[in-house]
């Protein structure tokens, strides 16, 4: 069993198709993960895969909410 990320769990929760607001919604939530996701891949790549490096690279501009 995989988790869903949150981000997409919530989209699918206001994905409803007689609620324009719920789409579009939807949509902001899911085009958010997957740019998030596109980023980090290029982080651990930029950092050469080292966990040490990401995390302190994170770290150095702030906490994560």
């Amino acid at each position: 069993m995989t988790t869903q990320p949150e981000a997409l769990r919530l989209a699918g929760a206001i994905d409803y198709p007689d609620v324009a607001f719920g789409i579009e919604a939807a949509a902001e939530l899911r085009r958010l993960h997957h740019n998030n996701q596109v980023l980090m891949d290029a982080l651990w790549k930029a950092c050469g895969d080292d966990e040490g490096v990401v995390n302190d690279t994170i770290a150095s501009e702030g906490e994560l909410k």
